[in-house]
């Protein structure tokens, strides 16, 4: 459980970074930040930006938490 709070937390750190840097490259904010795809909807209102902020920044901490469990269940499982 902890890997996969860690590397979310790590993922949603890199969405905030590229939101503020906003690299020049779309490619690789799409590499590190796939979720940002949704962005692309443009929304209007309050509520839906705020669940399209939601969605793009929740789904990079579940992405890089996911991928985060994987790692860590793979290292304790070789560590044994």
């Amino acid at each position: 459980m902890s890997w996969f709070f860690r590397s979310g937390c790590i993922g949603l750190g890199i969405a905030i970074v590229i939101a503020i840097v906003k690299p020049a490259s779309p490619g690789m904010t799409l590499l590190l930040w796939p979720s940002s795809i949704v962005g692309l909807a443009d929304p209007t209102g309050l509520l839906s930006k705020l669940v399209f902020g939601l969605v793009m920044f929740g789904g990079n901490f579940l992405l890089y938490g996911v991928f985060g469990a994987i790692a860590g269940a793979a290292l304790d499982h070789y560590r044994r």
